[in-house]
């Protein structure tokens, strides 16, 4: 009998995230310490759960992470978007007992949700970006969102994540046909947010040693693109520089508001929050990514060799501090 721990990692899921979230897991399949972890990769897709199996497919569910067999400790979730970064996987899991990586399902909702992780940063004194929320059926007034938001602006899916669904609209006759578009992903409504203007930063939150939140090094995000919208992100239309060229004033700026933004969302695990550097202000939060990437292509990995830790040790601290603990 083997004395490594089994661990199940979560895969796929049911929207257009799910590419990236099979490159994550494959990372974390690739780099999970062997000596300790027996690693099993559990695909979840619309027609259902699967894993390979003696070079076969095998159709699954969810009691196979209860099976006394199998013993897995926890799930290991690597599943962007829905189910896995809007708190439905995790309620299932939460609901049979099942240890998992991420924060708990009420925390996922949250940070999914974009209106809704404005009003608690906005709560907690942190900057944001104005905004005004359009839900579904509700009729809107583009002169009206101009005249308050200006030119400019963002038309954004409450719920999307990787920059799915988001535009970036220049002139007033533009915006009607965003929000429209905008509508059609999800089903929470759209977030239309005024322009931010000056750099773009994203610092990535995880387990220190002893598992208290740790703040990773600053990556700096330059596009030639309007904004760093999925293109960017995964086609290597961006360029990425980690540790960001900052002042120390700054950076510490930037890291306290991540750490800040983690605890008030009560993330847990690995988590990065995305943030803009406004001449003169305070830095504002864009967005909180609790299931972030972690592809060869995504920031994380990037700023864990930046801070000395390999992909391996990362695994490590985050599978020790949320499927082992006491």
């Amino acid at each position: 009998m083997s004395d490594r721990i089994a661990i199940a990692v979560l895969t796929g899921g049911y929207s257009g995230e799910a590419p990236i979230s099979r490159k994550s897991a494959s990372m974390v399949m690739q780099h999970i310490d062997p000596q300790r972890y027996e690693a099993t990769l559990i695909h979840i897709d619309p027609s259902g759960w699967w894993i390979e199996e003696h070079g076969e497919k095998k159709t699954v569910d969810l009691s196979i992470l209860k099976d006394v067999k199998r013993n897995f400790a926890g799930a290991f979730v690597m599943v962007h978007g829905t189910p896995g970064e809007d708190g439905k996987l995790q309620a299932e899991l939460e609901a049979h007992g099942i240890r998992h990586t991420t924060g708990d399902s009420t925390c996922m909702a949250l940070t999914f949700h974009k209106a809704h992780t404005n009003a608690v940063l906005r709560e907690e004194g942190i900057h944001v970006a104005e905004s005004e929320v359009i839900e579904v059926g509700q009729a809107w007034n583009c002169k009206a969102l101009v005249a308050k938001l200006g030119l400019p602006c963002f038309v954004k899916p409450n719920e999307a994540g990787s920059s799915l669904g988001i535009s970036r609209v220049e002139r007033e006759d533009e915006l009607d046909d965003a929000i429209t578009s905008a509508l059609q992903i999800g089903t929470a409504g759209v977030l239309v947010e005024s322009l931010l203007q000056g750099r773009e930063f994203s610092v990535g939150i995880i387990p220190d040693a002893q598992g208290k939140p740790e703040a990773l090094p600053v990556t700096e995000i330059r596009t030639d693109r309007v904004f760093f919208d999925y293109t960017a992100k995964y086609d290597g239309e961006s360029e990425e520089i980690t540790p960001a060229e900052l002042d120390e004033l700054d950076r510490s700026k930037l890291q306290a508001l991540a750490l800040a933004v983690y605890r008030a969302t009560r993330c847990r695990g690995l988590a990065r929050v995305d943030m803009m550097l406004v001449p003169g202000t305070t830095p504002f939060v864009i967005e909180v990514n609790s299931v972030p990437g972690f592809s060869g292509e995504s920031i994380i990995p990037k700023q864990c060799r930046a801070h000395g830790l390999t992909e391996t040790a990362l695994i490590s601290r985050i599978i020790d501090h949320t499927l082992l603990i006491d």
